[in-house]
């Protein structure tokens, strides 16, 4: 049976679901899942020039971790930014991520980790929702946005 998670909004009743990518990034699938033992609140950003993309971060882990940076990104395979498909979730290690919600993703710059889960296609247009009050949060009116990302229990 597939692993699932949940990406829990504070304006939607109900959390946007995505299936682990287990066959493709077994390691980073386990890591992720393991972190996610307890839910994990995390802020928002979204990124200022690379299109329909945001990250979210929770408090930092209290000891040292492995975390990949675009010169060295965790995972076996790396993509482009302008690569990812809207629902991929991208998993850096340590408590931060990032969401592609949208098809505008235009920067050919390496991801900081794999694509670890990837949400359904009949839940795109929620996420994509999602995205643009995080981007509208981020340029427009400044409040802060928050995401929990926990294991969705099947």
């Amino acid at each position: 049976m597939d692993k699932m998670i949940l990406i829990e909004f504070p304006l939607r009743k109900t959390g946007i679901p995505a299936t682990l990518l287990i066959q493709e990034e077994p390691e980073m699938c386990q890591t992720l899942w393991d972190l996610l033992g307890q839910p994990m609140k995390m802020i928002c950003h979204h990124t200022l020039s690379t299109g329909d993309y945001f990250h979210g971060c929770g408090r930092p882990p209290k000891h040292p971790v492995a975390i990949g940076s675009q010169a060295t990104p965790l995972g076996k395979k790396r993509l482009l930014l302008s690569q990812l498909k809207p629902g991929s979730i991208v998993y850096s290690g340590g408590h931060d991520i990032a969401i592609a919600y949208g098809p505008d993703l235009t920067e050919p710059l390496v991801a900081k980790g794999p694509v670890v889960a990837r949400v359904s296609k009949d839940a795109l247009g929620e996420l994509y929702e999602a995205g643009r009050r995080i981007w509208n949060a981020q340029f427009i009116t400044h409040h802060l946005q928050t995401i929990t990302l926990k294991r969705k229990d099947v």
